[in-house]
């Protein structure tokens, strides 16, 4: 851990919000109570999520820093001659390095945990794109249908016409 880089754990950047203040207006709706949170904008609630895993990493980078501190000042008092404060400065060695594995546990979490948040608004937008493809496919078959029939209808017609005429005889004039 002497040579760990925690800036390797740095804030995810947060997706531009296409409609900020509907978004803005639905956590407040939610913070008051007012919708449940199964009737929410997941991706509004995404947002939030990913905003705190990023406050969750400064905090735990900066907490890191502190241990980090800590240990090189325990380090310091064990070269010390007095035994007293080396024994102090092991267990304060000890504590801090096992602080600090915590801490990295947990950022590499956190990181899991954002890569997941952008896999899943990767997702929504394939979906959302799918969707739109199918919408666009679907009227595309419409009007292929509706052009068939008409040519269909058309062709009827005019077979209904010629047997018409051949059954009646031509029109007197």
């Amino acid at each position: 851990m002497e040579h760990l880089d925690i800036s390797l754990f740095g804030c995810w950047p947060l997706p531009a919000l296409e409609q900020t203040v509907d978004r803005r207006m639905l956590a407040a709706a939610l913070d008051i109570g007012m919708l449940e949170i199964k009737a929410a904008d997941l991706a509004a609630l995404s947002d939030h999520y990913a905003g705190l895993l990023n406050e969750l990493t400064r905090e735990m980078a900066a907490q890191f820093e502190q241990f980090r501190l800590l240990r090189e000042g325990a380090a310091a008092l064990m070269e010390g001659g007095d035994e007293a404060a080396a024994k102090l400065a092991r267990a304060d060695l000890k504590a801090a390095t096992e602080a600090m594995s915590v801490i990295v546990r947990t950022l590499e979490k956190i990181d899991a945990l954002q890569r997941q948040l952008a896999r899943d608004r990767e997702a929504q937008a394939d979906s959302a794109e799918a969707s739109e493809s199918f919408d666009a496919a679907e009227a595309r078959l419409l009007a292929l249908i509706e052009t068939q029939a008409e040519v269909k209808a058309c062709l009827l017609f005019e077979r209904w016409q010629a047997e018409s005429l051949a059954a009646t005889g031509p029109p007197a004039g």
